[in-house]
């Protein structure tokens, strides 16, 4: 894993202040990247110190025995205090792929697969209005059009491994574009990619017959 979310959004997510669907990006790649996992932790840590010097500042002392009250007071629940799930599965082009934890919770919100000539398939997954956010599978020995972005795409490689004119990208790898960065990605033979990826705006196809789906300035979601 070479490719993570940069230290500010690493911070934006541990102050909570980043957007759901970048936010849910960020938790998939923390399930794998031990590194990230552990910034933000530090982020956390500085934010709780920075908390109890305002509280102190602005309070004076706090009342412990307030607070144990206000605590034990609480409704209890027979509910365990967190709960295993169990590893979804779903599947493409005749393979099974196990979700990351963070994506299992959205498993009825993903849509049915389409087909883009049986090399690329895409899937939908219905859980923000603002972004379109998919599982896109790419079969082995396909390139994808060259194209650029009106907005901002956030790629997050669950299974496998593709490459571009910037690099090659495997499993955990996270990576953001916007509308300076022009890419056309590709598989390896004997190479397939399962990706995370958001989109903020439609694609713009920027070489080939395929600029065909920029008509009228709408460009194309996958």
């Amino acid at each position: 894993m070479s490719y993570h979310p940069d230290k500010e959004l690493l911070k934006r997510y541990a102050n909570g202040t980043i957007d759901p669907v970048n936010g849910f990006a960020v938790a998939t790649h923390l399930e794998s990247c031990p590194m990230c996992k552990g910034l933000v932790a530090k982020y956390e840590a500085q934010n709780g110190e920075a908390l109890m010097e305002l509280s102190a500042d602005s309070c004076g002392e706090i009342d412990m025995s307030a607070m144990f009250n206000e605590i034990i007071s609480l409704e209890q629940s027979d509910e365990p205090f967190s709960r295993h799930r169990k590893p979804e599965h779903i599947e493409v082009n005749g393979k099974e792929f196990v979700l990351p934890v963070s994506l299992s919770r959205f498993r009825n919100n993903i849509g049915s697969w389409k087909s883009y000539g049986g090399k690329v398939f895409s899937a939908q997954i219905n859980i923000d209005e603002e972004a379109r956010v998919n599982l896109l599978y790419i079969s082995e020995n396909v390139r994808i059009p060259q194209h650029t972005h009106k907005g901002h795409e956030s790629t997050l490689v669950l299974h496998g491994g593709f490459s571009d004119e910037d690099g090659h990208y495997e499993a955990g790898d996270y990576m953001l574009r916007d509308a300076s960065i022009k890419h056309a990605p590709y598989t390896k033979p004997g190479e397939d990619c399962l990706c995370l990826t958001i989109l903020t705006e439609p694609m713009l196809f920027t070489q080939g017959v395929a600029r065909i789906f920029n008509m009228f300035g709408k460009g194309m979601y996958p």
